[in-house]
Order: C-alpha cells, then sequence, then structure tokens
C-alpha cells in the first residue's frame, strides 16, 4: 500500500534521499546517500572529479530550504560566479519538482537568491569578509575551499560566527590543493565527518566513465590526475609557483559588472599592461592584461586563449581591437621568439601603442619569472579563481643549474602559454616604472 501525501511529505523531511527521489526524481548513489543523511554539524568533502558533487550539495541545500522555515543557507565560493554555478543547480532541480509542489514551496528565484515560503533563503555569495559580514547562517556549503585567498579569516573571522547563535550545520568541500591550507587541517581533524570519494567509486557508482579517467590519466600531469581523480594531497618538489602561493593570489572580489574577466567588448577604466605568448602549431596564442590599481597590486583582467594553429594576424588584430576597447594601455610585451621582429613591426604599423619584442632564452625568462613570483609573494598579483589557469601556473616546472640559474620546462602533454603570457603582461608593468629591459639584465633572485 502506498503512502499517503501527508505521510510521504513527513518521511522526505525525515529523509533527504526520499526527497530526491520522490520530489526531484533524483536517485543518489550509495555515497550520495550517505552524505544526504549525514546529519553531523561539520562535514567535509573530497570527492573526484564526475562524482555527482554539485548535484548532492545542491540537493541538501534545497532540502534543508523547504523543511526548515525562517533558516539561511549559505553558499560560499572562492568567486561569485562558482557560487552562482551551485545555485544554478539548485534552480534546476526546483525545476524538476511537480508543478504542485513547486508552488508550495518556492517563492522567488533571482541570480543569487532563491526565496521559499516558510521565509527560508539559499544565498550565492563569494569568499570576501566584506559581502558576507551581516549574514547570520544556519547551514553553510563552501566549495573550493582550499581556494581561498585568506581561508583563516573566512573561516575562524566570519563563517563560524555567522553559526554561533544558530548551532547551524558547516558543509565544507574542495578539490585537495595544499597540505598547508585549512582544509587539509579538517580533512585530518576528528571534528568534521569525513567523505572521500575516488574515481573507482564514482566509476562502480556508473557516474564517471572509466575511459574518460584512463584519458585523463595519460594527458594529465600526475600530480594533476592524483589530486583531481584521487582526491590526495600532492604537489611536485620542483614546481615554480607553489599551490599555496596560487592559493594566496585568488581574488574573491568580481570586477566592474560582476565579471571575473573584462570581456573584450567591454570598455573599463584602469591602467592596462598586455602580454602575448605567440604559439605555433603544438602551443597556443595567449593574451593577459594586467590592471595596475592605485596600491600598485596587479589584477588579471582579461585572459584569452586562442585555439591552435590561429594565424599570427587574427591574435595581433584582436590586440589591436583590446588596446582600442580598453584604452588606457600603456605597454605591450610580445614573445617574438622564432616569430621575428617582423610581429612587433606589423603591431606598431597597426596603432598598436607601446609594442614591445622578447627574445624567450633561459637568461631572459630566469629575468622575468622570478620578478613575478616575487611580485606574488609580495601580495601585489591577483587573479580570479580560474581552475584551468591555476592548474597551468602550478605545473610549470623549475632546475637550478650549478652555476645557479634557473631553467623552466612543463610536463609533457601540458601546456605553460598562459603562465609566460602573465609573465609577459607583468614584466611589461615594470616599464612605467623604469623597470626591465629584456637583455643585458641581472639575475634576480629570491628570498
Amino acid at each position: 500500500m502506498g503512502l499517503s501525501l501527508e505521510e510521504a511529505w513527513i518521511k522526505a523531511k525525515n529523509d533527504p534521499v526520499f526527497f530526491a527521489r520522490w520530489l526531484l526524481g533524483f536517485n543518489p548513489t550509495d555515497y550520495q546517500a550517505r552524505l544526504l543523511r549525514d546529519n553531523s554539524k561539520r562535514v567535509v568533502i573530497r570527492w573526484c572529479r564526475q562524482s555527482g558533487k554539485s548535484t548532492t550539495l545542491a540537493v541538501k541545500a534545497l532540502w534543508f530550504a523547504v523543511f526548515h522555515p525562517n533558516t539561511t543557507t549559505l553558499i560560499v565560493s572562492p568567486s561569485l560566479r562558482q557560487s552562482v554555478n551551485l545555485r544554478d543547480i539548485v534552480a534546476g532541480l526546483i525545476g524538476r519538482m511537480p508543478e504542485d509542489a513547486r508552488g508550495m514551496v518556492v517563492c522567488r528565484v533571482l541570480r543569487t537568491t532563491i526565496y521559499f515560503w516558510g521565509d527560508s533563503r539559499i544565498v550565492a555569495l563569494p569568499a570576501n569578509p566584506e559581502t558576507l559580514r551581516g549574514y547570520t547562517a544556519h547551514m553553510i556549503l563552501v566549495d573550493e575551499a582550499d581556494f581561498f585567498q585568506d581561508p583563516e579569516t573566512i573561516f575562524y573571522g566570519t563563517l563560524y560566527p555567522m553559526l554561533t547563535s544558530t548551532d547551524g550545520w558547516l558543509i565544507v568541500s574542495s578539490t585537495p590543493w595544499s597540505k598547508k591550507g585549512f582544509f587539509y587541517k579538517i580533512c585530518h581533524s576528528n571534528v568534521f565527518s569525513q567523505h572521500v570519494v575516488g574515481w573507482v567509486d564514482a566509476v562502480k557508482a556508473g557516474i564517471a566513465k572509466r575511459e574518460v579517467v584512463e584519458e585523463a590519466k595519460t594527458t594529465l600531469p600526475p600530480e594533476l590526475f592524483k589530486r583531481e581523480y584521487l582526491c590526495e594531497f600532492v604537489e611536485a618538489s620542483d614546481v615554480f609557483l607553489p599551490s599555496d602561493l596560487i592559493a594566496k593570489c585568488v581574488d574573491s572580489k568580481p570586477l566592474d559588472g560582476g565579471w571575473d574577466y573584462y570581456p573584450l567588448e567591454a570598455k573599463p577604466k584602469g591602467n592596462f599592461y598586455v602580454g602575448c605568448d605567440f604559439g605555433k602549431k603544438q602551443d597556443y596564442s595567449v593574451v593577459a592584461v594586467f590592471d595596475k590599481r592605485e596600491d600598485e597590486t596587479l589584477r588579471l583582467v582579461h585572459l584569452h586563449r586562442f585555439q591552435l594553429e590561429t594565424p599570427y594576424s587574427s591574435v595581433i588584430g584582436y590586440i589591436k581591437t583590446l588596446c582600442e576597447n580598453f584604452r588606457d594601455v600603456y605597454a605591450v610585451y610580445c614573445d617574438v621568439t622564432g616569430v621575428g621582429e617582423y610581429i612587433v613591426e606589423e603591431m606598431q604599423r597597426i596603432g598598436i601603442p607601446n609594442v614591445f619584442g622578447v627574445n624567450f632564452t633561459r637568461q631572459s625568462k630566469e629575468a622575468m619569472a622570478i620578478p613575478f613570483k616575487q611580485a606574488m609573494l609580495n601580495g601585489k598579483i591577483r587573479i580570479p579563481y580560474d581552475r584551468n589557469l591555476i592548474n597551468e601556473l602550478n605545473i610549470e616546472k623549475y632546475e637550478v643549474t650549478k652555476d645557479g640559474h634557473y631553467i623552466f620546462s612543463h610536463p609533457e602533454g601540458s601546456h605553460d602559454d598562459q603562465f609566460w603570457a602573465l609573465v609577459l603582461a607583468y614584466t611589461a608593468s615594470l616599464k612605467s616604472s623604469g623597470g626591465i629591459l629584456i637583455g643585458g639584465m641581472k639575475k634576480p633572485s629570491l628570498p
């Protein structure tokens, strides 16, 4: 005999797995069901790619908001875009509910906030203390916690105090990244209920495809595969930019207009410096733009990677359009290795201002990359939460020769074009302050 509507509603209130099956048409796997039914006040999640983590978190948030009136659930990520992505999944699940049930529980769905008839709400926010300040939360879902710029301040100074008066739930998830970070600590804490799902579990559950994992195993650098698919905290000892250093440069504040990057057609105000790494058949051409702020920090505001074999003329045309739209472009530094000075001459001919060509040699790479890293160490570089960029920055390797010089490389099958485009844009920013000229430079040093 089936359940009555009242009995089903009561069961859904007590069991989020039944709620998912009954009202959302979503049948959780065993490990998803364990997370949904875990009522621990502190939960930490390490799940591999394509394991259904985001959907499970969205179900948890929706179930809590529906059955806990007068509550606030916060979604907190390194960027507003990332938080809104999870909010979008929640909205998609709401769309799967029967129309009569949806009308009973959901009041309004806005870009960052979903309101429910029981005076509960789900709010998507970036991990920015200024933005988070003022909220009292009953449940906080933290996504990609290991990429917060200052996790100790966010958690101890902002998130934990939000839960003090409500005795609320804190659920923290992330790709494992740095052994020096807050996420590593809670992954080894008895206070937090631990949920770890590797690719074998996801394939066995039918969510991930074995052939996709096998392809990733052969194409990704080993350390990246272990982090993304085995959920391990690993990092090669010879990476030039350590994971914890990169994480400290992630800026949770969006640009004007809410963008992570200004699009090409934007007409922003700022002091812009452009770097371009011209690619060939095996490498991508990449354009990067830094905006120098009043406090001398440099925020990466534009990044574009072209398709392989894009003609140089198309890349030059793109840079010209960018300079016209961004207006205050003070210098453009381009890699002309193997391309020739004609690239610079052509860019100057069509009116691109302040173009400088750089021949990549062991000496010139060292003279540019070390000051760039020093600027990161000094807190002068800001990048948006962009996982593709973050991963690429972390794969650049180096070795020190017996005479004390640096040699840079990247693993076979990977790319470092974005890294060098950023280095060139940073080098361009030094021009206005009497900085680098490539060639004949003294070797800089790191502390």
